[in-house]
C-alpha cells in the first residue's frame, strides 16, 4: 500500500515537472501523462517487497521467480479448495478433499525447503489443480439442488475421484523426494571415487552394515576403512600392526 502511494506521488511529481519544463500546452499535457505511467511504474517497480521462499530471497535462488510464482499459484488453489469444501455438506466428501489439501500441502511445504523442485509442485496444479476445483464445484452444485437420487451418484463418482487426486499428489512428492535422493546418490558415488582415486575406500563390511541399518558402533569396530593399504579398525595404530 505504501508503495503505490509513493509510486503515485512520484507520478504527479514527474508529470508536473515535465509539464512546466516543456512549456504546458497539448505537448506538455502528453509528455506528462507518458511521464508520469513511467514514473508511476518505475517507483512501483523499485518499492515492491523482495519475494521470499522460506528465509530465503527468490532473487538469490536459480529459477527463484519461478518457484515463487508456483508456490503462490500453489496456494491459491488449495485456498480455493478449502471454501469449496466449506461449502460440502456430506462428511465423506468432506474428509476426502481434506486428504488432498494435506497431500498438496505436503508438496508445497518440501519445495518450500526445496526450490529447485517447483517444475513437480507447478505440473501437480498445472493438470490436476483445476480439475481439481472444477470437480468440487460441480458436486457441491449437484449437493445443493436438491436432488437427493442425483447427490448420492455424484458422491460416489466425486470420492472416487478425490481418491485418485490423493493418490496423485502423494506420488508427485515421491516423484520429487525421488529425485532428491538420486542426487544424494550421485553425490555420494562422486565422493567415493574421488577418495578411492587417494588411496581411500570404504571397507564392504561396514558399508553392508550402514545399508542394512545395523548398529552404527559396531560397524565402525567391525569395519572402519582402507587407506593406503593399511586396514584400519577402531584404531590406526592397531591397525597398522597387525597390517
Amino acid at each position: 500500500m505504501v508503495g503505490t502511494i509513493l509510486a503515485f506521488i512520484a507520478g504527479l511529481a514527474l508529470a508536473g515537472v515535465t509539464f512546466w519544463i516543456s512549456g504546458g500546452g497539448l505537448l506538455g499535457l502528453g509528455a506528462s501523462a507518458v511521464v508520469a505511467v513511467l514514473g508511476y511504474v518505475g517507483v512501483s517497480y523499485l518499492t515492491a517487497p523482495e519475494r521470499k521462499i522460506g528465509q530465503l530471497l527468490a532473487s538469490a535462488i536459480p529459477n527463484g521467480q519461478q518457484a515463487a510464482d508456483t508456490l503462490d499459484r500453489a496456494r491459491s488453489c488449495v485456498d480455493d479448495m478449502q471454501r469449496l469444501i466449506a461449502r460440502t455438506l456430506d462428511p465423506q466428501v468432506r474428509k476426502e478433499a481434506d486428504d488432498i489439501v494435506v497431500a498438496t500441502g505436503s508438496l508445497i511445504r518440501f519445495v518450500e525447503a526445496n526450490p529447485s523442485s517447483y517444475d513437480t509442485l507447478r505440473h501437480f496444479i498445472n493438470v490436476y489443480g483445476g480439475q481439481s476445483l472444477k470437480l468440487l464445484r460441480g458436486y457441491v452444485d449437484v449437493e445443493h439442488a436438491g436432488a437427493p437420487d442425483q447427490t448420492e451418484r455424484a458422491k460416489a463418482e466425486t470420492i472416487e475421484a478425490l481418491q485418485v487426486l490423493e493418490k496423485t499428489a502423494a506420488g508427485e512428492l515421491s516423484h520429487a523426494v525421488e529425485s532428491k535422493r538420486l542426487a544424494l546418490s550421485a553425490d555420494s558415488d562422486a565422493i567415493v571415487r574421488l577418495a578411492s582415486m587417494d588411496g581411500y575406500t570404504a571397507d564392504r563390511e561396514t558399508a553392508d552394515g550402514y545399508a542394512a541399518g545395523g548398529n552404527t558402533a559396531g560397524g565402525h569396530k567391525a569395519g572402519g576403512y582402507v587407506a593406503g593399504g593399511y586396514a584400519s579398525g577402531g584404531n590406526d595404530d592397531h591397525g597398522k600392526e597387525q597390517a
